[in-house]
């Protein structure tokens, strides 16, 4: 009996860690986001930067977007038209998004693509 408590004892202590992992997000555009980095390329490969200081930006239930001061400062409106694709207002800019839950990750970019890449990502 005493060789079966050991095992057991470890097989416990290590379910018991394991459970301390981070909860995905829920696959909503709805909250707030932290503005993190931007990608841009200017004819090469290529690379992510840091967005300093790091800015919020708001999707509210009612449609209703708050921008940061350098990420579409001017729109105050949002439509979702499909499961990639929002439509910011007012004018017309549509963006092309995808939300990775896991790493809790937003990434957003224009449509129609710029040529050399560019791209958003924000933060839960």
């Amino acid at each position: 009996m005493k060789k079966l408590q050991l095992p057991g004892l470890v097989l416990l202590l290590f379910s018991v860690a394991c459970k301390k992992s981070i909860e995905p997000i829920e696959n909503s555009l709805i909250g707030k986001w932290t503005y993190t980095e931007h990608y841009i390329s200017s004819g090469g490969p290529g690379e992510w930067r840091p967005v300093a200081p790091k800015e919020t930006i708001e999707f509210k239930p009612d449609g209703t977007f708050i921008p940061s001061d350098s990420f579409l400062k001017d729109a105050n409106h949002f439509e979702i038209l499909d499961s990639v694709t929002i439509k910011f207002q007012p004018g017309f800019i549509l963006m092309r998004y995808s939300i990775d839950t896991s790493a809790r990750e937003l990434l957003m970019s224009p449509v129609p693509m710029c040529i050399e890449g560019c791209s958003n990502k924000f933060t839960r």
